[in-house]
C-alpha cells in the first residue's frame, strides 16, 4: 500500500510540475521572452509532451522565425490529436507564407471539411503570420473565416479566380470583417469588376473607419475618394498622397489637392512632384505667389523638372507682369516646342504688350499644333497674316 501511495504521489508530482512548466513557458511567451519559454518547454518535450506542449513549443519557433521546427511541432500536434484545427490552420499558414500553395490549400481544406469533428472550444489561439497581430485569441466561427478567407488567397495565387471568389464570398457566413471585404476587393480589381471592388472597400471601412488597406485600395480604385485627415498622418500612406492630391485636381476640388499635396512636402521636403502639384493647385486658386515659390523649388530639387518655368510664366501673366512671363515662357520653349498651350500663353502677353507681329506668330505656332482657339484669335486679331 505504501508503495502504490507513493508511486501515485510521484505520479501527481510528476504531472504538477509539468503543467507548471508548461505555465511558465506560456507566462513567457505572452511577455515576449523566447528564450524562457523555450528552456520551460523542453524541460516538458524532453518527458511526456502533449498536443498543447507541441503546439505552444511550436508558436515560440514562429515567433524566432523558425517555420521549419514549427511545422515539426504542428505535425507532432496532429499525430496526438487528429482533429486539432488549430495545428492544421497554422501549418497551412507557413505552406501559404513559404510559398508552398498546394499544399496551404490542402491544409486549409482540411480544417474547412473537419472542423465540425473537432471537440467544440470557445477560445482558440491564433497566431497572425503578418506578425501586425502576433498572438492573439480567437473563436472557432472567427478561424473559420480566416481559413476561408486564406485559402481564398491561395486559390488567387494559383490564379482560380472563381474558387477565391467563393472562398471570400463564404467567409462572411462566419464572420464579416473589414479585411474580409478588403480582401474580396482585390479580387475584384483583378478580375475588372472595379465597382465591386469599389463597394466593398466602402463597406470595410463602413465597419472600420481607419482601415488603412481600405484607404488605400480605394483611393487607387475611386478618384473621387477623400481621405479622413487622421489617416494622413500615418506614413505608411504618404506614397499615396501625390495620388489623391492629383485625383482632387481632377475634379476640381484645389483646395483639397493642395492639402494633400502640403501632407506630401511634410512627409518629405524634397519631393519636387508634390512642389509641382502643389503649386498648380495654388495656381489655380489664385495663390500665385505661393504656387511660383513651389515651381522655383522644385526646379532647385530637380532641374529637369523643365515644365515649372512655363508654370512660373502663368503665375507672372496673373500678375500681369507680362514681359517677366515672357522669359520664362520662352525659356520652356527653347527646350520644349511642341507643347501648343505655352505657345498661345506667350502669344497672350505679347498681344498684352502691344506687340502683335510676335503674338501672332506666336499664335501660329499654337494654330499649327493643334490648337482651334488659336486659329479663332489668328481671325481676329491678325487679319490676313
Amino acid at each position: 500500500m505504501k508503495a502504490l501511495i507513493s508511486f501515485l504521489l510521484i505520479c501527481w508530482i510528476t504531472q504538477v510540475s509539468a503543467q507548471d512548466f508548461y505555465d511558465q513557458a506560456r507566462t513567457k511567451f505572452n511577455e515576449n521572452d523566447l528564450d524562457s519559454a523555450r528552456f520551460y518547454i523542453n524541460k516538458n518535450l524532453i518527458r511526456k509532451p502533449n498536443s498543447e506542449d507541441y503546439f505552444l513549443s511550436a508558436m515560440i519557433h514562429e515567433a524566432q522565425n523558425e517555420s521549419l521546427r514549427a511545422l515539426a511541432d504542428y505535425e507532432a500536434v496532429i499525430q496526438k490529436d487528429p482533429y486539432n484545427m488549430e495545428a492544421y490552420f497554422q501549418k497551412g499558414l507557413i505552406y501559404y507564407n513559404s510559398s508552398s500553395t498546394e499544399q496551404a490549400i490542402n491544409d486549409f481544406t482540411y480544417v474547412i471539411d473537419n472542423h465540425g469533428n473537432s471537440e467544440t472550444r470557445a477560445i482558440y489561439y491564433g497566431n497572425d503570420p503578418t506578425g501586425s497581430k502576433g498572438t492573439f485569441l480567437t473563436t472557432l466561427q472567427s478561424m473559420i473565416s480566416n481559413v476561408h478567407q486564406y485559402r481564398g488567397m491561395a486559390h488567387q495565387k494559383m490564379g482560380d479566380w472563381d474558387a477565391a471568389l467563393a472562398d471570400f464570398t463564404a467567409a462572411f457566413a462566419y464572420d464579416s470583417l473589414a479585411d474580409c471585404f478588403v480582401n474580396r476587393s482585390q479580387l475584384y480589381a483583378k478580375m475588372g469588376r472595379e465597382s465591386d471592388a469599389i463597394n466593398d472597400l466602402k463597406e470595410a471601412i463602413r465597419l472600420d473607419s481607419a482601415n488603412y488597406h481600405a484607404w488605400y485600395n480605394l483611393a487607387i480604385l475611386d478618384e473621387n475618394a477623400k481621405l479622413p485627415m487622421s489617416l494622413l498622418a500615418n506614413e505608411d500612406f504618404t506614397p499615396m498622397l501625390n495620388l489623391v492630391g492629383a485625383n482632387a485636381y481632377e475634379r476640381g476640388d484645389y483646395d483639397l489637392s493642395a492639402m494633400y499635396h502640403t501632407k506630401a512636402i511634410e512627409a518629405n521636403v524634397n519631393d519636387d512632384l508634390a512642389r509641382i502639384s502643389r503649386g498648380k493647385a495654388l495656381l489655380r486658386i489664385g495663390a500665385y505667389g505661393q504656387a511660383r515659390q513651389d515651381f522655383i523649388k522644385a526646379l532647385q530639387l530637380n532641374s529637369s523638372r523643365t515644365e515649372a518655368f512655363h508654370l512660373i510664366g502663368n503665375t507672372l501673366f496673373h500678375e500681369k507682369k507680362y514681359k517677366e512671363a515672357i522669359g520664362f515662357y520662352e525659356q520652356y520653349l527653347s527646350l520644349d516646342t511642341s507643347y501648343e498651350n505655352v505657345w498661345f500663353n506667350a502669344a497672350m502677353a505679347y498681344l498684352n504688350l502691344d506687340e502683335s507681329d510676335k503674338s501672332c506668330q506666336y499664335l501660329q505656332k499654337a494654330s499649327a499644333l493643334g490648337m482651334k482657339q488659336a486659329a479663332d484669335m489668328i481671325i481676329e486679331h491678325c487679319g490676313s497674316q
